[in-house]
């Protein structure tokens, strides 16, 4: 028979950046109402957010990830709700859904603190977005590294006299 819902397994993820220990952490998690939820499109609003997680129970906010020089949203977010049930009811039944055409991954998050809506990347953003190759529309094209090199050498053309690039294709 098949099952409804994506059954959840926890990551052994430990942000190093919390303060905590890790038992603290993990201690943190099982009290916690907060997810964290992650691969989201660029474009995805927060209104997407709460009305997607609002089938779960009533959220109380939503924290979208931001890029921390641009200030735009860079593909992750923080969504609390009132009630531990309904937290585990998100995780069970929405974790591995789509929403705005992506994948989501949610996890338990110890709760949000001022300051981590802010991408921990190098440019800003995420760091997983940092080394990325592929072209992915829905994460802003291809992964910062690869633009920067990719700039670089329409920069060197250029120098080179070998004739102008125009939008960064030769």
């Amino acid at each position: 028979m098949a099952e409804l819902y994506v059954q959840y397994e926890r990551t052994p993820y430990f942000d190093r950046h919390s303060g905590m220990t890790m038992e603290e952490y993990h201690e943190a998690i099982e009290r916690s109402t907060c997810l964290y939820v992650g691969n989201l499109s660029y474009y995805t609003t927060e209104a997407q957010i709460y009305d997607f997680f609002a089938r779960c129970g009533e959220v109380k906010r939503v924290v979208m990830g931001l890029d921390k020089f641009q200030k735009t949203p860079c593909g992750f977010c923080f969504v609390d709700y009132y009630e531990p049930n309904d937290t585990e009811a998100a995780i069970r039944f929405l974790n591995g859904m789509r929403l705005d055409d992506r994948q989501i991954r949610l996890d338990r998050d110890p709760g949000f603190v001022e300051g981590r809506q802010y991408g921990r990347g190098k440019s800003g953003g995420q760091v997983r977005d940092e080394y990325r190759t592929d072209f992915d529309l829905g994460r802003g094209g291809f992964g910062r590294v690869y633009q920067v090199a990719g700039a670089l050498d329409i920069e060197a053309a250029q120098t080179a006299g070998k004739g102008v690039v125009q939008g960064g294709y030769g």
